[in-house]
């Protein structure tokens, strides 16, 4: 496994999500890191080839009561609403 991949699941296994102010500060990562893109106003599009960080975005999501629908295609990209 590569750096990157050690420490994203080192991430995703912390559940300690209790801090509202770090969880909606990883969120905005992942806004901005490049990988995310607006689709019709109100669809948000997360690409990512890794299972952690789709399910530690859908966990930030859960934890700052975001209602959301993700929805996996190729395995690869994370869609949500």
């Amino acid at each position: 496994m590569s750096f990157s991949s050690d420490i994203k699941q080192e991430l995703n296994k912390n559940s300690n999500l209790s801090n509202q102010e770090i969880v909606k500060n990883e969120l905005i990562g992942y806004f901005v890191s490049g990988n995310t893109s607006v689709v019709n106003h109100k669809e948000i599009k997360f690409s990512t080839e890794s299972d952690y960080n789709i399910n530690r975005f859908s966990k930030l999501l859960s934890n700052l009561n975001i209602n959301h629908k993700i929805d996996v295609s190729r395995k690869s990209i994370c869609y949500y609403r």
